[in-house]
């Protein structure tokens, strides 16, 4: 996708990964806290490497490091994929939105700017016309952080998705949608 990187506003900056990130990548992506919320995960080093290689790699998908000051405190991206049609092919992309933070620095802002800084660009630069995230109902910080970046909640599917603790989890959808392409109701 035709994202400008890197993307910042003065204090988080989104770049692409690159062949030294895996470590500290891997740092955080172990963590029970953030296994917790993603649908992957990795234990080693090359797992690591071999997850951020083929994301990398693929023309449908944006995996952006999120840093401070140089630092790699998160990732945000998803991939594009066709929204669906009754008819002719659509003009515009749809994107499905995630993002991870470290543990240790919740609570600082980071994701809130991280979606602040890529939603826009999705839409201008990468032609998305509409950002869906998924996040679990329990997982209100990371509702707050597409709320106040305005998403919308769109629903929420009751005992969806089978946690890793064998408990069943609602699913809540959000979505961004280019003004380009609102419609009225």
């Amino acid at each position: 996708m035709d994202i400008t990187w890197p993307l910042s506003d003065g204090r988080v900056s989104i770049r692409p990964f690159g062949d030294g990130d895996a470590a500290a990548f891997l740092e955080y992506w172990q963590l029970p806290e953030c296994q917790e919320y993603t649908s992957h995960t990795v234990a080693t080093l090359e797992e690591a490497r071999a997850f951020l290689s083929e994301r990398t790699a693929r023309t449908d998908v944006v995996m952006g490091a999120l840093t401070i000051d140089g630092q790699v405190v998160g990732d945000i991206g998803g991939r594009r994929y066709r929204p669906e049609t009754l008819g002719p092919d659509p003009h515009g992309w749809d994107f499905y939105l995630g993002y991870t933070v470290r543990p240790d620095r919740w609570g600082q802002g980071i994701a809130s700017s991280a979606v602040a800084l890529l939603t826009p660009a999705l839409h201008h630069d990468g032609g998305i016309r509409r950002v869906v995230a998924k996040a679990f109902s329990r997982n209100q910080a990371s509702i707050r952080v597409l709320l106040k970046n305005g998403f919308e909640l769109e629903g929420t599917e009751r005992a969806a998705v089978l946690g890793r603790d064998g408990t069943w989890l609602d699913d809540c959808t959000l979505a961004h949608l280019d003004p380009r392409f609102a419609v009225s109701h």
